[in-house]
């Protein structure tokens, strides 16, 4: 058998590395609330809230789905509803059972090519774009419901965690709404000093510069990126009802619904971290993030809503079986092994 070149022997070194480290997290996490999973087969489990919990999961999915197609179609990408929707499908499957291969965003980027073969940036950049509007927002929504709603409890170093954290988040997200409004009001950014200067650089030059001139198509559809943003909106907020449909399923007495838009999108933040579908990053938020609450079953809830994540993210299993694309991947696979 031909040995594998070093860049592909890291990859895998590197992917097996992320599985044993979100392994290794949920070991420990279960290990330490060993004596709710105790409690847990003492509570029945409530499968109306659990079917609901997946009904509003499925929403929050398509809900992203929807977004990533109108901000290609703004650039030119010839990406319809039906495709953005499979292709999301297909993405978020392949998020959870790669290992090694490619991610859900290179997908999504790569299918997006194949129906666009000369808009390499425009794919590139409209995955990119979705997914910074989707942390802008996730950050936001922390950020605001925390203002209203606050974190309850005495005055503890979690609580202060909550509360730094929050702020960090809301800054972020300043932040990022101050750049998407240079990039929508400001045509004339490729002519930066900086930007040319980036431009102008090596290697990194030519595609920088075309992503630039994508960039810059968004700037005669500023009605897109505010569509973008109120999906993503709902899609936080359908994250949130969902975890809390899922807690009302197995825990007894979870945080009400409003604290709900306050743990959620935090914790989705932490499902973002570099781990094979952030797996072991959202779990220890959750657990974390309860008990700040003054609530056990933290980490089972987590659990529950990764159970519904991969409930749902197989559709895509079933998409990339029945359609073209299972057949279309193979030279993606060639390419990054």
């Amino acid at each position: 058998m031909t040995d594998l070149p070093p860049t592909a022997k890291q990859s895998k070194f590197i992917a097996i590395s992320k599985y044993a480290a979100s392994i290794a997290i949920l070991a420990i996490l279960i290990y330490k609330y060993r004596n709710q999973f105790a409690r847990f087969l003492d509570t029945p489990i409530g499968y109306h809230w659990l079917s609901l919990a997946l009904l509003t999961m499925l929403l929050a999915f398509l809900a992203s789905y929807i977004r990533w197609q109108q901000l290609a179609s703004a650039i030119g990408l010839e990406l319809t509803t039906t495709d953005a929707i499979q292709l999301g499908f297909i993405g978020s499957f392949f998020n959870i059972v790669t290992i090694g291969v490619v991610g859900g965003d290179s997908l999504r980027a790569f299918y997006a090519v194949r129906h666009s073969p000369d808009r390499i940036a425009e794919a590139i950049l409209s995955v990119f774009i979705d997914r910074v509007i989707g942390l802008i927002v996730m950050c936001g929504f922390a950020a605001v419901a925390f203002g209203y709603n606050g974190v309850p409890g005495k005055d503890t170093l979690q609580k202060q965690a909550i509360e730094y954290g929050c702020t960090f988040a809301g800054i972020a997200s300043a932040a990022g709404c101050i750049a998407l409004l240079v990039m929508l009001f400001e045509p004339r950014l490729k002519d930066w000093k900086i930007v040319k200067w980036a431009i102008s650089t090596p290697n990194i030059g030519s595609p920088l510069g075309r992503v630039m001139d994508a960039a810059a198509l968004y700037c005669q559809r500023k009605r897109v990126i505010l569509t973008a943003m109120l999906l993503s909106l709902l899609t936080n907020t359908l994250f949130g009802v969902t975890i809390f449909l899922v807690a009302l399923s197995i825990t007894p007495s979870p945080p009400t619904l409003s604290d709900h838009f306050v743990i959620a999108p935090i914790s989705m933040v932490a499902n973002s971290i570099p781990l094979p579908g952030g797996i072991g990053g959202m779990e220890a938020a959750l657990a974390y993030l309860y008990s700040c609450f003054g609530r056990d079953g933290g980490l089972l809830v987590a659990l529950g809503f990764r159970l519904c994540i991969l409930s749902i993210s197989m559709i895509g299993w079933w998409v990339w079986l029945k359609t073209d694309y299972r057949l279309k991947s193979d030279s993606l696979t060639t390419d990054t092994t």
